[in-house]
C-alpha cells in the first residue's frame, strides 16, 4: 500500500491535521525501507490529536505499537517504563526482535526535568540495558509527543542558530538549572501561590528549553519535527463527527436527532475550544452541554439513559 492511499484513508478519520498527517505518513512509510528508522517529535496543543494520529497509522500499517508515559519526573529518568514499552514490542514480534513504534507521551517533561541527553544517547546508540538485560532497539521508531501549551515560544519551528553561535546551543552559562528544578518542584507541589522569580522562570528557563529543543543533539535523535495545526471550532466539529470520534460512545444515552444536531456539535466544540486540554475535555463538554440543553427543555436523553440519572 502506497503512502498516498494510506493518507487518503486516514484523512477521512483524522480530518483536522492534514499537513501533519502527510508528514507522519511519509516518514513512517520511508522508515519501512531503512535499517535505522528516523524519529519524530510531534508538537501541538494538548488534545490536538497527536496520540490518535500515531496509533491509527501504526494500526493501519500493522506496525507493532506501544505507548508509554511517566518516563521523566522531578525524581529523574525512569528506565523501567522504557523497558516495559520495549518488552511489549518484543512480544508483538514473537520475541524475535524489538521492532515497531514507541510513542512517548510526555516528551515535554524531559526538557523540563532534564534527562534529554539520556534519551538521545539511548536512541543514537540503538541499544538498551536494564537489569543486566541487553535489548537491540535500533529498529524502533521513536515518536515523542510534546504538548506546547503556554510554551509556544520555546518549541518553535525554525532554528535561530548559525555557525557563529553554535556554542550557545545548549544551556546558557548564567542559567542555574538546580534553582530552576527547585522552582518547578515547588510549583508542582504547592501551585503558583509562590514567590517565584519571573526572571528565572520566564526568561532563563524558557531560553534553556528553546535552546535544547533546537540543539544539534535533539536534531540527531529526532530528525523530524512535525507541528500540529492549532484547532478552530470548525476543526473540532469535523473531529467530533468523525467515525472514530469518542463522541460515538454517547449514542446509547443521547437521542439520535440530538447528538447529530448542529446545536449539540457546535456547543460541544465551543466548550472544548475554550478549555485548556483540547479534545481531552470531551466528556465534561458533552455532560455540560447535555445538562444545559435538558434544563432548557431540549429533548436530549433516551428513555433508558444512564447519563440522565448521572446529570440529575
Amino acid at each position: 500500500m502506497n503512502a498516498n492511499k494510506i493518507y487518503n484513508e486516514l484523512s477521512k478519520l483524522l480530518c483536522n491535521q492534514d499537513n501533519a498527517l502527510k508528514e507522519l505518513v511519509w516518514i513512517t512509510m520511508q522508515n519501512q525501507k531503512l535499517v535505522r528508522p528516523k524519529n519524530v517529535l510531534l508538537i501541538g496543543e494538548l488534545g490536538s490529536g497527536k496520540s490518535t494520529m500515531v496509533e491509527c497509522l501504526a494500526s493501519k500499517l500493522n506496525i507493532p505499537f506501544a505507548s508509554i508515559s511517566g518516563v521523566w519526573t522531578s525524581n529523574g529518568f525512569n528506565n523501567s517504563i522504557l523497558y516495559d514499552g520495549f518488552s511489549r514490542l518484543y512480544l508483538s514480534n514473537n520475541k524475535e526482535s524489538c521492532k515497531g513504534t514507541i510513542l512517548i507521551k510526555d516528551m515535554r517533561e524531559c526538557f523540563i526535568y532534564g534527562g534529554f541527553s539520556s534519551i538521545c544517547s539511548l536512541i543514537t546508540s540503538g541499544s538498551f540495558i536494564y537489569n543486566d538485560r541487553f535489548m537491540d532497539i535500533s529498529e524502533v521508531m521513536f515518536v515523542g509527543e510534546i504538548d506546547n501549551n503556554n510554551l509556544e515560544d520555546c518549541f518553535v519551528q525554525k532554528p535561530e542558530y548559525t555557525l557563529k553561535n553554535l556554542d550557545d546551543v545548549f544551556l546558557p552559562e548564567n542559567c542555574d538549572i538546580d534553582e530552576i528544578k527547585r522552582i518547578l518542584e515547588d510549583i508542582a507541589e504547592f501551585g503558583m501561590d509562590l514567590d517565584v522569580s519571573p526572571d528565572v522562570f520566564s526568561d532563563e528557563f524558557r531560553l534553556a528549553l528553546k535552546r535544547t529543543f533546537l540543539s544539534i543533539e535533539c536534531s540527531k535523535a529526532f530528525s523530524k519535527k512535525i507541528f500540529m495545526k492549532q484547532m478552530s471550532v470548525d476543526d473540532i466539529c469535523n473531529v467530533l463527527v468523525s467515525p472514530i470520534s469518542e463522541l460515538q460512545i454517547y449514542r446509547d444515552d443521547l437521542r439520535e436527532e440530538y447528538v447529530n444536531s448542529s446545536l449539540f456539535i457546535n456547543s460541544v466544540a465551543s466548550h472544548i475550544k475554550e478549555s485548556t486540554i483540547g479534545l481531552h475535555d470531551l466528556d465534561e463538554a458533552v455532560h455540560d452541554v447535555a445538562k444545559h440543553d435538558n434544563y432548557h427543555k431540549v429533548k436530549v436523553y433516551k428513555e433508558d439513559s444512564l447519563m440522565r440519572l448521572y446529570n440529575g
